[in-house]
């Protein structure tokens, strides 16, 4: 349950081992750094960091997109790059590259060109002479255009009694002939008027330089010079694909040579110097305090280590110690908080106790089966962390379904407690209250250590979840089971009330008793101490009531649960034994909205469990988490950015 012990570790050594510092303290181990020149406050100042591989990783990074190439690690260390070397093979690569891609843009641009051309000449493909000289004739009128295909025959038929004028089809599309005629000079307006008649309409043909030839000629050569050219085209794109699988490894691994030695001159910004030596400060796991130690005398640098209870506890990071298990709820360990450095880790505590109070409240074999399932859905198939967590509940729930003997809201199919049954509703809100009142005392234990570990007495011994408040729960509670179950005169005992009494006292004047032991002086007033000390005790004794008192919801979701199920059965006519097609469908339907209903609210409901009246005991969440440095080669942005 305890969080990882740290220590803050202080490098010093010549300044011109900084880049090796940094890449065998930093970059190779676990180490959370801090701004040095900050905590030495002007003694040194921050060094110089000129990024010299800046540009060649840009330069990599664009070409890696160019080749389709997703930022990743590869091994270098075995490699004698250097960064000239690294920025020639970009260069060499990258005009390689730009080569075939210009080639490949100039066949699709002649392909997309011959196309357009092609599709331009396609009305006039019946044409049997050559079209340009055809629009260049000087001693004649050449018109083009086109009439409606129903006309066609009686213009074609006109046109041929007319001895000066010469009417020809070029092609058909969109319900209209393309035509041209060709009149003499004098025969033009009588000509013109003719072709109006039958509804012919004159058109424009491109003015362009490849618009000549016989058209049906020319559109087959068009045609088979965009198709070479598309092909051209492909065989070129198959050469980038060849590249790109040719260069991959090679690329990845001088990329990441880049970023790692652009990342450790960004690094040089946590350092302070003196224009002779340098200064590393920052956060390592005590377990690796040997190994860092001798890769620090390795490369002449001296190492000093400080625990944090002799620096500033608040500013030390939390690294939790977290297994398979208790990595399943730690998303909502996070919206909370982080634990403050020397608080518990509430991570198996939080896989314990949520689960739990999720199966008293959802305790049902079949819905929690089905729980499982889409739980490993999500989490498998969808990536989502809910579905870890949904899949853990479930097997709670299948485990309480078995106390309860109910599957699918059915409580006949399996012996178990019948919540519904005579007097077991009292029951399971007593068992409630109960566990409630555990968890409330271990939440104290849990406190208690906390604060032994930060030596912070007042909080370990007088607080309302310390030693005295623990005591004090302990005792109302013993005292009420001891008079009501075994007949203990416990609470009319005058020796009883008198420790009652010291208990209260203790939390009352919890801060100065707690500076007292601490051998601090009392930084308050005795009126100031007296009334604050009153309204944390009045404080601590509502957050008793009302916090045991919020576990009723554990069993009143249980009776809930069932209550629900009851009327799904008592609608469908399940209960009576006969079910119709539409009793079960209505019985599926019931099922799922009951299933999706309270797999909503118990989630909340036990969540509001776990932040307010648990973890606010032992638990403050103001840590900051350990962040060793670390280089996500996917994400190509640099940290200098």
């Amino acid at each position: 349950m305890a969080t990882v012990k740290l220590l803050r570790a202080t490098v010093t050594g010549p300044l011109e081992e900084l880049d090796s510092a940094i890449c065998s303290l930093v970059l190779d181990r676990e180490f959370h750094p801090l701004q040095a020149v900050k905590l030495l406050r002007g003694r040194m100042k921050s060094p110089e960091a000129a990024d010299t591989c800046r540009l060649t990783l840009d330069s990599a990074v664009a070409l890696m997109a160019k080749l389709g190439v997703k930022p990743a690690f590869a091994e270098f260390r075995n490699e004698n790059y250097t960064p000239e070397d690294c920025a020639d093979y970009i260069s060499r690569v990258s005009g390689e590259m730009a080569r075939i891609m210009a080639q490949k843009n100039a066949k699709l641009s002649l392909a997309a060109d011959d196309e357009a051309l092609a599709a331009a000449l396609k009305p006039y493909e019946l044409l049997p002479v050559d079209i340009g000289e055809l629009t260049g004739a000087t001693h004649m009128v050449v018109e083009f255009g086109s009439a409606p295909e129903e006309d066609w025959d009686a213009l074609i038929a006109e046109a041929k009694s007319v001895d000066s004028v010469y009417l020809f089809r070029t092609g058909v599309g969109d319900g209209k002939v393309r035509c041209v005629y060709v009149a003499l000079p004098d025969e033009a307006l009588r000509a013109a008027e003719l072709m109006r008649e039958y509804g012919f309409e004159s058109s424009e043909i491109p003015k362009s330089s490849g618009f000549s030839g016989i058209p049906s000629e020319r559109i087959r050569e068009l045609t088979e010079e965009a198709a070479n050219a598309r092909e051209a085209a492909a065989q070129l794109e198959a050469a980038v694909h060849e590249m790109c699988s040719r260069e991959r490894d090679e690329l990845l691994r001088r990329y990441s040579y880049l970023k790692y030695q652009s990342e450790k001159c960004a690094l040089r910004s946590y350092a302070g110097t003196d224009g002779r030596k340098f200064c590393l400060m920052g956060w390592i796991p005590e377990s690796d305090s040997r190994g860092f130690e001798s890769a620090a005398k390795a490369i002449g640098c001296t190492c000093d280590f400080e625990r944090p209870h002799a620096v500033d506890e608040t500013a030390a990071p939390v690294k939790l110690n977290n297994g398979f298990f208790s990595r399943i709820f730690l998303p909502f360990v996070e919206m909370y908080g982080y634990p403050a450095y020397g608080e518990p880790n509430p991570s198996i505590f939080m896989l314990i106790t949520y689960c739990l109070l999720f199966g008293v409240m959802f305790g049902d074999v079949g819905q929690g089966a089905v729980l499982i399932l889409v739980g490993l859905y999500m989490y498998k198939k969808r990536g989502m962390w809910l579905g870890r967590i949904l899949s853990a509940v479930g097997c709670s729930a299948v485990l309480f379904g078995f106390v309860y003997g109910s599957v699918f809201g059915n409580e006949h199919i399996l012996p178990g407690f019948k919540v519904l049954e005579e007097g077991n509703s009292m029951t399971i809100l007593l068992v409630a209250v109960s566990v409630g009142c555990v968890l409330i005392l271990i939440s104290g234990l849990f406190n208690i250590i906390a604060g032994f570990r930060q030596r912070n007495y007042q909080k370990a011994l007088f607080s309302a979840n310390g030693i005295a408040g623990v005591l004090f729960l302990i005792s109302i509670v013993a005292g009420a089971v001891g008079t009501l179950v075994f007949d203990l005169p416990l609470l009319t005992s005058g020796a009883y009330w008198v420790y009652l009494g010291i208990l209260l006292l203790s939390i009352w004047f919890g801060e100065p008793l707690g500076d007292l032991i601490a051998g601090h002086k009392p930084h308050q007033g005795i009126g100031m101490m007296i009334g604050m000390g009153f309204f944390d005790l009045f404080e601590a004794v509502l957050s008793w009531l009302s916090n045991c008192l919020s576990f009723l919801r554990t069993g009143a979701y249980a009776i809930i649960h069932a209550i629900m199920m009851l009327v799904v059965y008592t609608l469908t006519g399940a209960d009576s034994g006969s079910l119709s097609v539409g009793g079960v469908i209505g019985l599926v339907a019931g099922n799922a909205f009951v299933m999706l209903l309270e797999t909503a609210l118990v989630c909340i409901q036990v969540l509001r469990l776990e932040y307010y009246e648990l973890f606010g005991r032992f638990y403050t969440g103001s840590g900051t988490p350990f962040k060793p440095v670390t280089i996500d080669y996917t994400n190509a942005a640099s940290r200098a950015a």
